[in-house]
């Protein structure tokens, strides 16, 4: 039973999922697949009301016709873009009670087990994006209607053809969904690990950009601002010249740990190679520059005898398209880029910020 209990506490990774379909430049094929499917799912209840096997009866059409409309609603919330997670768990339970109202609407039992099989595809989309409890949500719908179902089956003189049926929407509904479910957790996490700098225990650059733009997907069209900080540190190659390579690998480790601490606890910190660092969070106070400066103040007090030239950029995440989340780190990263080289240009150990929205331009020297 220990692989029951690993199932049902593990984690969903529905963020890092969506986070690398768009970074991989899926998120169109992705919506236009689910949506996709959700809307010609309709063909089921439309092609039940026309057979004698379907809903008859005033109030069983009324709920299957109820049901249609439920599955293209559904089928929106991926055609309007990539959803949150709170509406991909709507949309999971939309799909799920449409095709409960389906099966229930049903005058033959044995044509509603059948439609009862169609679990499988909400229960598949859960294992793959959500949590244990969603895929128990969809699992018991599932078995109660098959009871209901293979019950009218046994009454009908079909006990046999009852016991396979509920069998077959057992194992569609639990078996196949926790199997899918423990491997994904399992591919996800060594995927997460490969995105790490293996010094630091950081993000790389490639696993940087998936996270921050989770950061997007969450908070997009609210107040907050993204804020992309660079931190380059001065003066490095000179500190590993003279004092060794092991020296300079300690000198990034104890930076690494000054982000971890400085830095929110959502923040997406990560090491784009070399001696340079970046972060990025959500702020709703996107012209203060006080955060690069602690940042900076930090890591001159280390005893490494180095100092730091550090970009921000900032960007409003209510004129965010999350279809361009990509792009916008991208740009950010740019941006923020250019303004610690200015900081560098100035003699280092300083911090300027640049505001998107105006295009002005605060430095912080140290004195």
């Amino acid at each position: 039973m220990r692989w029951v209990k690993q199932w049902w506490r593990q984690s969903d990774h529905y963020d890092w999922l969506m986070g690398y379909v768009k970074f991989r430049g899926l998120s169109g094929l992705v919506r236009t697949m689910i949506a996709a499917v959700a809307i010609m799912s309709t063909f089921i209840p439309i092609a039940l009301m026309t057979v004698p096997e379907g809903p008859v009866g005033v109030v069983p059409r009324l709920v299957t016709r109820a049901a249609t409309v439920g599955l293209v609603l559904a089928g929106l919330i991926w055609v309007v873009g990539l959803p949150s997670r709170r509406r991909s768990t709507i949309f999971a339970a939309m799909v799920t009670a449409c095709i409960a109202a389906v099966a229930l609407s049903c005058s033959d039992p044995a044509v509603a087990i059948l439609v009862c099989t169609t679990f499988g595809i909400p229960a598949a989309y859960v294992a793959f994006t959500h949590r244990a409890i969603h895929a128990a949500f969809n699992f018991q719908v599932a078995m109660i209607v098959a009871t209901v179902e293979a019950v009218r089956l046994t009454t009908s003189g079909r006990p046999v053809l009852a016991v396979c049926a509920v069998w077959l929407v057992f194992v569609l509904t639990v078996t196949v969904p926790a199997s899918i479910q423990i491997v994904v957790h399992a591919l996800v996490t060594d995927l997460i690990r490969a995105d790490c700098d293996p010094l630091t225990f950081l993000l790389n650059r490639r696993g940087f950009g998936i996270k921050a733009q989770e950061l997007i997907h969450r908070d997009r069209g609210t107040s907050a601002h993204l804020m992309v900080t660079v931190i380059d540190l001065d003066g490095f190659k000179l500190l590993n010249d003279s004092r060794g390579h092991l020296f300079g690998d300690r000198a990034l480790i104890a930076v690494a740990d000054i982000l971890r601490k400085q830095a929110s606890h959502d923040a997406v910190i990560g090491r784009s190679g070399g001696d340079e660092f970046l972060i990025a969070d959500t702020t709703h106070r996107p012209h203060q520059s006080s955060a690069a400066e602690r940042l900076r103040a930090a890591i001159a007090a280390t005893p490494y005898a180095i100092t730091a030239s550090v970009g921000v950029a900032t960007i409003a995440l209510s004129d965010v398209d999350d279809s361009a989340a990509a792009t916008i780190i991208d740009d950010l990263v740019m941006s923020a880029d250019l303004e610690m080289y200015v900081a560098k240009r100035l003699g280092g150990n300083a911090s300027r910020h640049a505001d998107g929205s105006h295009g002005q331009t605060a430095v912080r020297l140290a004195e």
